[in-house]
């Protein structure tokens, strides 16, 4: 199997392509296509799921009958490195730093003191959880806020809730502890 060609991909019975191994890859990165497209590999149209395994036993194979593995794919194509993989030492340079916490989410981490005065000042509308990245959350409490108002009984529920989360909530919405 060459990295080189070109695939075609269909999805309902739409076709397109063909696109390059590089171009699937970042398709999939991008979440344009899933797993659940299908390819056509080998004259026949399977799932990109079913072509990634056989990729993988492919090369599970071809490690184990080689002393040393030597690339026969684009490093940018490799996506989960084949279990006992001998590598010659020195020829490859490897260098990893540890992701800290902020890098793993999406942005940086979230001041929980902001997070509580906006709770006090405008925390009926949702604005803390729309700092905290708590998208649902805060619009939930922006109807809850609309709708009570309309109907005369004025912002109090959506405040007292905006006052306990300003107490209990210590993660924005993606997980990380707020600082």
């Amino acid at each position: 199997m060459s990295d080189t060609g070109e695939y075609e991909l269909r999805w309902r019975g739409r076709q397109s392509g063909p696109f390059p191994m590089v171009e699937i890859n970042r398709m999939l990165d991008d979440h344009e296509i899933g797993m659940g497209h299908e390819i056509f590999y080998q004259d026949d149209w399977i799932t990109l799921e079913e072509f990634f395994a056989a990729r993988q036993k492919i090369a599970a194979n071809a490690a184990s009958h080689q002393k040393t593995i030597l690339p026969t794919m684009p490093l940018s194509a490799v996506r989960v490195p084949l279990p006992g993989a001998k590598v010659p030492a020195g020829r490859f340079k490897v260098s990893v730093k540890p992701a800290s916490e902020s890098e793993i989410g999406e942005g940086p981490a979230r001041y929980r003191l902001l997070f509580a005065f906006l709770a006090l000042g405008a925390g009926f509308l949702g604005a803390h959880n729309f700092y905290a990245r708590q998208w649902m959350t805060g619009l939930l409490q922006l109807l809850l806020t609309v709708a009570t108002f309309l109907m005369g009984f004025g912002i109090i529920a959506s405040w007292l809730w905006a006052m306990v989360e300003a107490l209990v909530v210590r993660r924005d919405g993606h997980g990380i502890e707020m600082i």
